[in-house]
C-alpha cells in the first residue's frame, strides 16, 4: 500500500505537559487506521497537530510527499486531509443540503472573485444529493441543522467531510453519546466507505467499534506510541492491556 501520510519525531508541548511525544507513524492508502488510548493520551492533540489546528514544538508530518506540519487548516483541507470534531458544530441556520453545499466550495471561494461564483449549480446538487443519499441524510435535506438529533449531526460532519473529496477522512469519536441505533448506523457508514476504498483514520473510545472496523490500530498513552497492528495483535499485547484495555476488562 502507498504511504500518504508519514509522521517523524512529531512533538506537541504545552508548556511542561508533553501531549504527543517524539511519536512516529505512517497512514497508507485505503487503509482504516484506528488510535486508541486512555483518555489524555493525545489522540486528538495528534489530529489536531495533523489538521493544523496545533502547530507542533517539533516533528513532521508529511501528506503526499509535501511536508505541511504548521500549515493553516484550510490549506490543509484543500490539500486532502478532512476530518469531523468530537462536539458538531454546524451551521445551524442552514439547511443539511445548504451545511453541505457550503463544504463543497473549499476548493472554489478562495478569494474575492470567487465570492460572486453560483453554489447552487446542477453538478454541486448533483454532488451533494449523492453524498446525502450515502449517509442518510436525503429525507432531512430541507430541514435545519439545529432541528436534527445528534445522530444526524454526526452523519452531517461525515458527509461535509466527503463534499471536500478528501483523500483522507479523520474520523473523531464519531459514536461518542449515541443510541445504540445511532451507533449502529454510523459503523455501517464507516463500513460502506471502507468497502469504497476511502483512507479512514478513527478515533473512537468503543472499542468493539474500533475493532471491526479497522484494519490496524496505533496504540497511545501519556503521547506515545506503546502499540502498533492488527486488531487481534493489539488486543494480545501486554501494554495494551495495562494501559487500556484491561481498563476494559475491570468493567
Amino acid at each position: 500500500m502507498r504511504e500518504i501520510v508519514k509522521v517523524e519525531g512529531l512533538k506537541m508541548y504545552f508548556g511542561g505537559l508533553k501531549a504527543i511525544d517524539n511519536l512516529d507513524m505512517s497512514i497508507y492508502e485505503h487503509e482504516t487506521l484506528g488510535i486508541i488510548g486512555p483518555n489524555g493520551a493525545g489522540k486528538t492533540t495528534l489530529f489536531n497537530t495533523i489538521c493544523g489546528v496545533y502547530k507542533p514544538t517539533g516533528g513532521k508530518v508529511i501528506f503526499n510527499g509535501q511536508e505541511v506540519q504548521g500549515s493553516p487548516p484550510y490549506e490543509i483541507a484543500r490539500k486532502g486531509i478532512a476530518r469531523t470534531f468530537q462536539i458538531s458544530k454546524p451551521l445551524h441556520d442552514l439547511t443539511i443540503l445548504d451545511n453541505v453545499i457550503a463544504a463543497s466550495g473549499i476548493h472554489e471561494y478562495t478569494g474575492i472573485r470567487s465570492f460572486f461564483k453560483k453554489s447552487h449549480t446542477k453538478e454541486v446538487l448533483e454532488k451533494v444529493h449523492a453524498i446525502l443519499e450515502l449517509v442518510g441524510l436525503s429525507h432531512i435535506a430541507d430541514k435545519k441543522a439545529r432541528e436534527v438529533s445528534l445522530g444526524y449531526l454526526r452523519r452531517l460532519e461525515i458527509a461535509r467531510v466527503l463534499a471536500t473529496d478528501p483523500q483522507l477522512i479523520m474520523l473523531d469519536e464519531p459514536c461518542a453519546g449515541l443510541s445504540n441505533y445511532a451507533i449502529n448506523e454510523i459503523t455501517e457508514l464507516i463500513l460502506k466507505l471502507k468497502s469504497q476504498g476511502k483512507t479512514i483514520v478513527l478515533i473512537e473510545h468503543n472499542l468493539p467499534i474500533t475493532m471491526k472496523v479497522c484494519d490496524r490500530i496505533l496504540v497511545l498513552n501519556y503521547g506515545q506510541k506503546i502499540a502498533e497492528g492488527t486488531p487481534e495483535e493489539v488486543q494480545h499485547n501486554k501494554k495494551v492491556i495495562e494501559a487500556y484495555l484491561g481498563e476494559e476488562d475491570e468493567d
